[in-house]
Order: C-alpha cells, then structure tokens, then sequence
C-alpha cells in the first residue's frame, strides 16, 4: 500500500503549510483537499486532519491534503488573514509579491493546484453566518468532465447549489472542476458536521474510482438542487436602516414570495424594516450576529434548480 508523505511549505515571513500527499502510482484523477481555508471554520479543519495520513488503499490516482491552508487566520481563530486583513478565498490565483495574503494564494495556485483535477475545499459559515448544509460547485464551461458535478451529487449535502457563473478570486478559480462545503458554524464546533465532511470527500473519492475497496454504505441524504448567485457576503438581501437583525426564519427553510425573513428593530425593540423573500426559494444564508448597518446583507435565497 502507498504511504502517505508530508512535507512543508515555507513562504516568507516564517509563513507556510503542510502538504500530505499520498500517490497510487498509477493513472488516474488528482484530488487535493483543503481545509483551514478561513481561520474560524475548524470543521473542515478536523475532516482534512482525519483525512491525512488515512489508510485508503488508492488503486488509481493522487490525494493531497493541507490539513490548515491559512495557518496564521487559524493560529487567531479568525476569517481572515491577521497580517494584512486578506480573505484568502477572494485572493486567487495570487501574487507573488503580493500581500502575505495574496502571496499564500499564489503558493497554493502554482505549487498545489497546478495539474489538479478536482479541488475539494471545505468550508463552514464561520461567525458570521447560518448556512445549511450545502455543497457547492461552478458550471461556467470549464469543468469539461463534469467532475464537479459528479462529485456535488454523491457527497451527500442537504443542498446541492450550482453556479453559473465564477466570481473572480474565489478558491475555487484554482481548478477547472471544484466543489466547496457550507454548513452551520456560527456556534461550537460540529463533530457530526466534520465527519459529514470526511463521509463527503470518502463518497467523492470512491466515485472518481480512487479506491481500492468500495464504500459499503453511501449517503441516505435527498438533496435539494438549487441554483444561484456564489457569494453569500454579496448577493443576499440587504437592509435600510442600522439596528438590530432578528431571524424570523432558518437556515434551509423553504420560503415563498412575501414570507417574513426577519426584522431590522431598534435599541428598543422597536420594528423599523421587514426583510419579506424577494421570490419563492430556500433560506441559503442568514447574518448570524444581530447588529447591522444600512445596506447590510441580512438574508439570501436560492431557487429550485430546474435543469
């Protein structure tokens, strides 16, 4: 059986990540997998650590694991990168003489992703919103292969979330197929969370033919297909007043045009705005923590996908 190897990469500044790698020796899909993205999303952290170093026994292909991607957000517990304020997951492909920030994308893109054929990065909602259990992935023409979408079906989501289009700087702009995870995170960390994350990647891994013995159980899940915009920070509603947010709905609720998604209230609980559904659909993101300003997004929906 092939052993795993692990090696570092340094970046300037004493910055950098660790690489687990493990090769089948034989042809076949290269898979990396990141976790640690965002500094205060530790699912994906544990199902990228329990990945690495696994004795998966690949007949065919690569697996490559960075257990923590952005080891300095993660060292502060936060989203973003403490040494310059960068989101790294709006920082591709990089710059090489860029920011600490725009430096580490650019490590990622040309020393990690370079020949990858599915990037599989893992994700939560971190602080600072309610997202359901969702597995998302780009269909603008690239993935040739439908990998992407293969992968999104078999991982077992609540949600399936496909896009049309691939917002510049996103991670997922490293790699022609790509899926990414979303789940709530806004509380303590999720074990059941973390290890629907490795079931996840395991059931992909197995589908792409990577493995040797077959899964002998696969996800009871029916997901949801929806389709829609890719930003959550961006694209869902926003607010007209400073205040107070209070959820009148939940994360994966089905909604219909007009329904009540929250309240925009005063110091005194006093109600200044409703946030009603702009369309029929299902809550895909909800600001976690109540205080917001005027033109804040609050509340994101995503509609059926029909394709």
């Amino acid at each position: 059986m092939a052993e795993w190897t692990r090696t570092r990469v340094g970046l300037p500044g004493g910055r950098g990540f660790d690489r687990w790698f493990l090769d089948s020796g034989k042809p076949g899909y290269r898979v990396v997998i990141f976790g640690g993205v965002h500094g205060d999303e530790t699912e994906g952290v544990i199902a990228a650590n329990r990945l690495a170093g696994m004795a998966l026994g690949l007949k065919a292909g690569s697996v490559t694991v960075l257990p923590i991607v952005n080891e300095e957000a993660y060292g502060a517990d936060t989203r973003l990168t403490p040494a310059d304020g960068g989101n790294l997951a709006r920082a591709f492909p990089g710059r090489a003489d860029g920011t600490p920030t725009e430096q580490l994308a650019f490590a990622l893109t040309s020393d990690v992703l370079v020949g990858c054929d599915l990037l599989i990065d893992l994700h939560t909602s971190g602080r600072t919103l309610d997202i359901p259990f969702t597995i998302g992935y780009i269909d603008d023409g690239r993935d040739k292969k439908g990998l992407s979408e293969r992968a999104a079906k078999v991982f077992g989501a609540d949600f399936i979330w496909r896009h049309p289009i691939r917002p510049p700087g996103r991670t997922l702009n490293g790699a022609d197929a790509a899926i990414y995870t979303e789940a709530p995170g806004a509380g303590p960390t999720s074990l059941e969370n973390a290890g629907n994350f490795t079931d996840g990647v395991l059931r992909v891994l197995d589908e792409l033919g990577l493995l040797e013995k077959p899964l002998a159980t696969c996800s009871t899940r029916i997901s949801q297909r929806i389709v829609g915009g890719n930003n959550v920070e961006l694209d869902p509603m926003a607010t007209k007043h400073e205040g107070l947010f209070i959820h009148r709905s939940r994360q994966g609720q089905k909604v219909a045009k007009g329904d009540l998604l929250g309240l925009v209230v005063n110091l005194k609980g006093e109600t200044l705005e409703e946030i009603r559904a702009d369309r029929d659909g299902w809550v895909v993101s909800l600001k976690y923590r109540p205080q917001v300003r005027k033109g804040e997004p609050v509340a994101g929906l995503a509609v059926a996908d029909e394709r």
